[in-house]
């Protein structure tokens, strides 16, 4: 196996476009004709699921099953505390967001890279395979509905498995193939959309939590364009991707940004700071500025602050960790008040973001080994 690899800054430039373009996609701002950024907003998660398909095959170069699949399955339990941020009822029926699609990719990732390695090619139609599998289990599917199941695996559900694990195939294959390959599907992706669009073929490219055709090939534009874009900047000019800036900060605190600029945006409209405040009405975009402006402070003070020392060691332990992940589910079953419940959900979802390394440290710092 090839030695462990360095960091690589291209993949937090990704997550960090695809953060930004989150802000858009929350904001849902619905003033000044901002309706039609929907959809481009809509468009985050596909950044940030392809470059997380990479970091999770560098996991496989540097540890062994053991820590990895535990540390995952501590993200996905940890990271329903943001479904409740994002939906009061989750506990009514369970579904995967946006954390618990990432943490069951991630580990499937991660067995198919550390138990098989396969040629780069095969990632690429694994991506085909899982998108064609979504409306093969719709159908057997149909009528058929298992509470806790059903919609983790296809749509109506928010992240099904099927098709969104595509993604992080789809990433791992542009990051690893030859970049004039990315090129070149762009392109062919792009040639597909626009013919079938001038032959009438019902592609409805804007659906995308029942991941239509069209927005299949749409996401396959995107991946392979950004890829190709960045690994070919990257490749003649590499001092451009070793400054910190505000996108690698951003990538590389993607899970604090989730925490912090949702709440913001939902406080920020409730107080409908959009529409009464007549420069931003005027100016909506002054809007995402504003989010972005308060989530970087907001995260650079979190950050500040877990560098205490006697507060970060308390996290060392697992039964910490164990019960963070007991009082995610308790406090909305036993707690009546919905808003302190909210308050909870938030905290918690914080403190997993900022001391998540050190539960990876808990597990893996005995089972790390690097392959010659």
């Amino acid at each position: 196996m090839k030695p462990t690899p360095q960091r690589d800054t291209t993949i937090d430039i990704l997550k960090g476009i695809g953060c930004l373009v989150m802000i858009v996609a929350h904001s849902s701002l619905k003033i000044g004709g901002y309706e039609q950024f929907k959809f481009w907003g809509g468009l985050a998660p596909v950044l940030f699921f392809a470059a997380t398909g990479v970091t999770a095959a560098f996991q496989a170069q540097k540890y062994k099953p053991r820590g990895v699949l535990l540390t995952y399955a501590f993200l996905f339990l940890l990271g329903f505390s943001f479904n409740r941020i994002t939906d009061p009822g989750f506990l009514e029926e369970i579904e995967f967001d946006i954390i618990q699609i990432v943490a069951i990719s991630s580990s499937l990732i991660y067995l198919v890279e550390y138990y098989l390695r396969p040629r780069v090619w095969v990632y690429l139609l694994l991506g085909f395979l899982v998108f064609g599998l979504k409306f093969i289990l719709q159908k057997l599917l149909a009528g058929i509905f298992i509470i806790g199941v059903t919609n983790a695996l296809i749509p109506p559900g928010i992240f099904p498995i099927f098709p969104w694990l595509f993604l992080f195939f789809l990433g791992l294959f542009a990051y690893r193939i030859n970049n004039y390959v990315n090129a070149g599907l762009a392109a062919g992706f792009g040639a597909t959309l626009i013919i079938l669009q001038k032959i009438n073929f019902p592609i409805d490219i804007e659906n995308k939590w029942d991941m239509s055709l069209g927005y299949f090939l749409v996401c396959g534009i995107l991946v392979f364009s950004a890829f190709f874009i960045l690994r070919f900047i990257s490749s003649g000019r590499e001092k451009i991707f070793k400054y910190e800036g505000l996108l690698t900060f951003l990538g590389k605190n993607s899970l604090l940004f989730l925490y912090v600029h949702f709440p913001i945006i939902l406080y920020l409209k409730e107080i409908r700071i959009h529409r009464n405040v007549q420069l931003i009405f005027h100016h909506p975009y002054l809007f995402w500025l504003l989010v972005l402006g308060l989530t970087l402070i907001i995260m650079v003070i979190l950050i500040w602050l877990a560098k205490w020392k006697f507060g970060a060691q308390v996290f060392d332990h697992l039964p910490v960790w164990i019960g963070m992940t007991a009082l995610v589910f308790a406090a909305g079953l036993f707690i009546s008040t919905e808003r302190f419940v909210y308050i909870i959900e938030i905290g918690l979802g914080l403190l997993t973001a900022l001391f998540y390394p050190k539960l990876g440290t808990i597990f893996k710092q005995k089972n790390s080994f690097s392959k010659e």
